[in-house]
């Protein structure tokens, strides 16, 4: 079955073609009667000029039947054997049996079999141009037409055997020529069709080797023996920041420059199985993260060595939870520690400040007395108020997690924070909330969480400044976020923030923090920060959102 695309292509090309041949057939015989003085309106000439022309003519009626009907097998039959009879004619005014465009019988026979018809139209053809040709040379012979261009000398010089000896061999080699030409198309299409099926199956192999590669949750990249990238995957780009287009024919040093020298030491001394290292590098945007990566070959069936192959994963939420782990351990045995102190410095130091105020009231003080008991008391309520610091971070209230509506919560600690007298001309505050936001957790910790957060801003900010509270929601995620532009904070500093009693102020404790942290873990909540030094800090809750009660 001919496709209607294959069909069309092929009369668009059997229509050029023709009209090229009778251009080249017109070009020749000009140059013909040039070159042999002959006049340009001999009788043969003018009947060669018109059948020129009528194939030009046909062929324009051929361009106009074509757009008008679309690629057809019978237009394709009509147009083929009006071919075979203007060969015919041709053949016929240039010298019938001594004609030297006989051969053009089988180049009919040949495009009808390979071009469009295969082997029944080759034959058809066959049989149509042996039976033309053997009438013409008939008729000819016994006197019925004239021939051209044989100064008046018929076939009936030739002797009978001689007549029947060329319309035989005409006529097999049509035949000969069809039975070739058709079994060579016949071959022709099963090795395209072959072919096809078999581009068809790379082309899936292909698409479905690229559709893994760029499904990979892991980053993946490939190099050749040069060190060049000359593949990187959806998830290389994910995990780096850096586009396929961007990476594609650079070195490997341009993209991890920490991995190329492990890269390096993997082709000068190549491990007997492929090995994982753990490297920080830097994303696109500059941001630190963890990589783990493997190095091994690619190689060729025969063992040839064409590249190597580099898998990747972002190791960073590992690290930040494998911090967090240990950080929880360490609060945990901590606290412990904590709130024995605590208890034991808390109960003699009641004693202290009661035995003082006792004192006051019983004996006659003196301005020097005065203020030393003064010095007293503001110190024992100072380190009061660090041994209950203490006891928050070691032993925080159980509290009741009932249903809290973050805007209004939020709404309440910042309209507090705004009326102490320490900020509340420095510090502008700068609210970007969402309403009827829920999530489950005691209101008395979400206040004391934000509110150790706040102040942590406050005293990051020399001078005036700017804290911004806002928050954020996903499908089961709720953020909020307290960003500050103050000095900001150095990556050792950031990974050190929440540890017990760490400080970089002259007069902190070191405890908010990790206050913070310790009463967000028993509603699974977490805590980020991000910040660069001169350019402010910001802090992102994630808490549980749930649906509003009732």
């Amino acid at each position: 079955m001919i496709s209607p695309n294959y069909l069309s292509r092929r009369l668009q090309w059997l229509m050029f073609l023709r009209v090229i041949f009778t251009t080249a057939l017109l070009g020749s015989t000009i140059i013909v009667q040039l070159t042999d003085r002959q006049s340009i309106i001999a009788p043969p000439l003018l009947l060669v000029y018109a059948i020129i022309g009528i194939v030009y003519v046909v062929t324009f009626i051929y361009v106009l039947i074509f757009k008008r009907l679309g690629p057809n097998v019978r237009f394709a039959y009509v147009q083929i054997s009006l071919d075979t009879f203007i060969v015919t004619l041709l053949i016929y005014v240039t010298g019938g049996i001594a004609s030297v465009f006989s051969f053009l019988y089988l180049v009919v026979i040949v495009y009808a079999s390979s071009m469009l018809l295969y082997k029944r139209g080759s034959f058809v053809m066959a049989a149509l141009c042996s039976l033309q040709y053997g009438a013409m040379i008939c008729l000819e012979y016994y006197g019925i037409l004239e021939p051209f261009h044989t100064a008046g000398m018929g076939l009936q010089t030739h002797a009978t055997s001689f007549v029947i000896y060329k319309i035989i061999i005409t006529t097999i080699a049509c035949f000969l020529v069809a039975f070739l030409s058709s079994h060579l198309a016949q071959l022709a299409i099963i090795t395209e069709n072959q072919l096809k099926a078999k581009q068809k199956d790379l082309q899936q192999l292909e698409a479905f080797n690229a559709s893994i590669v760029h499904s990979m949750d892991s980053g993946l990249l490939t190099l050749n023996v040069e060190g060049t990238i000359t593949s990187f995957n959806n998830a290389a780009e994910a995990i780096t920041g850096f586009s396929r287009r961007e990476v594609l024919e650079k070195p490997l040093a341009d993209i991890f420059p920490e991995a190329a020298q492990y890269y390096t030491q993997s082709i000068e001394s190549p491990p007997k199985r492929p090995y994982r290292q753990d490297i920080t590098f830097k994303k696109r945007g500059g941001t630190v993260g963890y990589l783990g990566f493997s190095v091994s070959s690619l190689k060729e069936p025969d063992g040839k060595a064409i590249g190597h192959l580099l898998i990747f994963q972002d190791l960073s939420a590992l690290k930040i939870m494998e911090a967090h782990i240990k950080r929880v351990e360490m609060l945990a045995t901590v606290g412990e520690m904590a709130a024995g102190i605590a208890h034991e410095i808390k109960n003699p130091l009641a004693s202290m400040t009661g035995s003082i105020q006792l004192l006051k009231e019983q004996i006659t003080t003196t301005a020097v007395t005065e203020k030393l008991m003064h010095i007293v008391m503001r110190e024992a309520h100072r380190l009061n108020g660090l041994v209950n610091d203490f006891l928050l971070f070691a032993r925080p209230s159980s509290g009741k997690a009932d249903p809290v509506e973050l805007g209004s919560a939020i709404q309440e600690t910042l309209d507090l924070f705004e009326k102490d007298a320490l900020y509340q001309h420095t510090i502008e505050i700068v609210r970007n909330l969402k309403s009827d936001v829920w999530t489950r957790m005691d209101l008395k910790h979400m206040r004391q969480i934000l509110w150790n957060l706040l102040l942590n801003a406050a005293e990051a900010i020399d001078g005036n400044g700017k804290i911004e509270v806002s928050t954020e929601e996903s499908q089961d995620i709720i953020q909020v976020i307290v960003r500050d532009n103050g000095s900001g904070m150095s990556e050792e500093v950031q990974r050190s923030i929440f540890d017990p009693f760490f400080t970089t102020k002259s007069q902190g404790t070191g405890l908010g923090l990790s206050i913070v942290h310790r009463l967000l873990e028993p509603y699974n909540g977490q805590i980020e920060v991000k910040s660069n030094q001169g350019q402010g800090t910001s802090f992102t809750l994630y808490l549980e959102k749930i649906d509003p009660p009732g």
